[in-house]
């Protein structure tokens, strides 16, 4: 565990199980961060994956805490508040106490960034299942609870970030002041500390009740997020879409699923078949359009607690009938190229089945994107690209 190097002591600090799972939350927080806000959304497949990683990763370093080595169990880095201001202090005269494991500091933002991933991993959870309908809490959280925990989900995001650049800045200032590599130490697990440095009793890691732990922890948390998976989505009614409506009126186009209009709008595109969007329906089957009236008008916007559900309720006031005059509709395409509707694979901006492949369910996932490019649907020269703005499509 030791070894001596000339008047210094080559001391094992760090344990592998430690070291790589500092390297794979490292990974794991970067992969999330680019895939969730510098990638297009259709990339939050992988960020949700990224997520649950870190769920994990953070399950097993509480378990690590209770049952590994020395320096990576909770005791060796709990320091009181006197402790931590009298570092700080050391650190601003520039002759901070030498520490072998976590200083005061550092072991302050490993407890904050772990407060900051959990609030992370949570808000996360509650936004895929309040604003997507997917994921383990698609039955419980509501649209209002995701929309609010994506809030809060972006502020943890800049908070954790802040964070970030002030622990690297700490590594670097340490580092300084101390002599020490503590970048390679978390990469080697060794520390160089003089001869005369007093080491405590190195208690060495419990493998079976550790193992034991992880298990029951992560297969516990996992079990139960399966069976909250199962629970059907809250606010999505049940049952397929209505197969009159499917057939009369996918003969012209794709049916536009129900919670993209508010009642009132589908009953005004009901009563103005004489001129519907420059046709004339109005010879359409009796009995068709009441059985479609009537399955508009309980499965319109107001029946649905998805984001389309919720955000088209409120109609364009000079264009009540159009998808696309719908201030929701403006502001989350506020970001589109408009070649992009021009391209042959897409064909307008009306034909949604075009880039997003669930819109038959109405839930509109922003991992569900997917937007087509054909041979000649190439970006045109001298086209500017306009700046996503979030939470709006991301070109």
């Amino acid at each position: 565990m030791t070894a001596m190097v000339g008047r210094h002591r080559r001391v094992l600090v760090w344990d592998i199980p430690t070291r790589v799972f500092h390297w794979l939350l490292v990974t794991a927080t970067v992969s999330a961060f680019v895939t969730g806000y510098v990638l297009p959304q259709w990339w939050l497949g992988a960020h949700r994956w990224a997520g649950y990683t870190i769920l994990v990763l953070l399950a097993f370093r509480f378990v690590w805490a209770a049952f590994g080595s020395e320096y990576s169990r909770l005791g060796s880095f709990t320091y009181s508040p006197k402790e931590t201001f009298g570092h700080l202090r050391g650190v601003l005269m520039l002759s901070p106490r030498h520490y072998i494991g976590h200083n005061p500091a550092g072991a302050a933002m490993i407890f904050a960034l772990a407060a900051v991933l959990c609030g992370l991993v949570v808000t996360g959870l509650l936004t895929e299942g309040g604003e997507e309908k997917i994921g383990p809490l698609a039955g419980i959280a509501s649209y209002a609870v995701g929309d609010t925990a994506k809030t809060i989900h972006l502020i943890l995001v800049w908070t954790i970030c802040l964070m970030v650049a002030g622990h690297l800045g700490g590594v670097v200032i340490e580092s300084w002041l101390t002599r020490e590599n503590l970048v390679a130490a978390m990469i080697t697990g060794y520390k160089v500390v003089p001869a005369s440095t007093h080491l405590p009793r190195h208690r060495r890691p419990h493998w079976g009740a550790a193992l034991a732990s992880c298990a029951a922890l992560i297969g516990g948390g996992a079990l139960i997020l399966v069976l909250l998976g199962r629970m059907p989505p809250r606010g999505v009614p049940p049952g397929p879409v209505n197969a009159t409506y499917l057939r009369t009126c996918g003969i012209c186009h794709a049916p536009y699923h129900p919670s993209l209009l508010p009642a009132a709008s589908w009953q005004a595109v009901l009563s103005q078949l004489d001129n519907h969007f420059g046709m004339d329906n109005s010879k359409l089957p009796a009995a068709a359009l009441v059985e479609i009236a009537g399955y508009l008008a309980t499965h319109s916007a107001e029946a649905w607690d998805t984001e389309a559900g919720v955000r088209f309720r409120i109609a364009s006031e000079s264009e009540p009938r159009r998808i696309t005059s719908m201030p929701a509709w403006r502001s989350i395409h506020a970001a589109v190229p408009a070649f992009w509707f021009a391209r042959a694979s897409v064909g307008s901006k009306s034909r949604c089945v075009a880039c997003h492949r669930d819109a038959a369910s109405g839930r509109f996932g922003d991992s569900k994107i997917s937007v087509p490019m054909g041979e000649r649907d190439q970006e045109p020269r001298g086209e500017s690209r306009p700046t996503p703005k979030y939470p709006g499509l991301r070109p």
